[in-house]
């Protein structure tokens, strides 16, 4: 359902505008530039956390798929991006702790299944951030003509926490360890070390629990539509060897590394100190090759 409707005007460019009701969970804006002919139609998913249909939070603002998403109107591609069901707990008496990472998936299939049954797009892409990337690339087999991993894990989240805690708190890896192996055979995890509260908090399980059963590598295999994975070397969320990984389980995929980019598709020079601080700064511009690398494998 298209409940609103408006037209922006940019250079010699003109866009549609309008919000996109899919179903009682899921709410977006589909931007079209305007065109006689169908044009392609990229759906960005959301990395983890509360993260809004323009790719902040509520403790920052960056803009980044909002910039996107216009940057890439101007070169004919529509998008859709949309607010996850996170955002519609309160108004649908839902818990937090009801969710799991399979209603992700559900509500992306959904957009997938509305858009291509409008059937006014020349194909469809399925672009996932974060988290993001493992729940697009499971959403759009056998449904979209192409995935792009931006930022994407290729080993399962027990795996990368695990190495996380490893390299900056030696010695709590071992209680995560437990802690995860409890929760993928018991479907609860108990005793760990109270500075693991944070990943294993009572709340948090289901939806981790849920989440930890996906091995990317694993995924990504099952598809069999073009694929392109974009990861940075200043990303302080995913380290540079998920990319590489990702690279290497789909050698057929085309690739695109920039150094000095970050986990908001930014160029960072300086110290984590400026990169932190990029979190919340949304007039700094998106790295040009990834919108240009992203326009040319949409149109290829």
């Amino acid at each position: 359902m298209i409940s609103t409707l408006n037209f922006s005007q940019k250079g010699a460019k003109e866009f549609n505008s309008a919000v996109v009701k899919v179903n009682k969970y899921i709410e977006g804006l589909l931007v079209t530039p305007y065109s006689e002919e169908k044009v392609p139609l990229v759906i960005f998913v959301m990395d983890a956390g509360a993260i809004n249909r323009d790719g902040n939070d509520r403790m920052s603002k960056n803009d980044t798929f909002k910039q996107l998403t216009y940057e890439l109107a101007k070169l004919g591609i529509a998008t859709y991006r949309f607010d996850k069901r996170l955002f519609k707990i309160d108004g649908l008496g839902i818990k937090e702790n009801e969710i799991s990472i399979d209603h992700y998936i559900e509500d992306v299939v959904s957009i997938l299944n509305y858009f291509n049954k409008n059937g006014n797009y020349k194909k469809i892409v399925v672009a996932g951030h974060g988290q993001g990337s493992l729940v697009g690339m499971i959403a759009a087999k056998d449904r979209a003509n192409g995935f792009i991993s931006i930022a994407g894990n290729a080993e399962s989240i027990d795996q990368v926490i695990i190495e996380q805690i490893a390299k900056q708190a030696p010695g709590l890896d071992k209680s995560a360890f437990i802690a995860f192996k409890q929760l993928k055979e018991q479907g609860r995890a108990t005793g760990y070390d109270q500075a693991l509260e944070s990943i294993f908090a009572y709340h948090l399980q289901p939806f981790m629990r849920s989440w930890v059963k996906y091995n990317p590598s694993e995924e990504i295999m099952k598809l069999e539509i073009p694929i392109l994975i974009i990861f940075g070397g200043k990303d302080i969320q995913v380290d540079i060897l998920q990319g590489e990984k990702l690279k290497e389980v789909v050698p057929e995929a085309q690739s695109i590394f920039v150094k000095n980019m970050n986990h908001l598709l930014k160029e960072i020079k300086g110290d984590r100190l400026e990169n932190h601080k990029s979190y919340n700064e949304p007039y700094r511009k998106i790295i040009p090759k990834i919108i240009t690398g992203i326009a040319n494998f949409v149109n290829q």
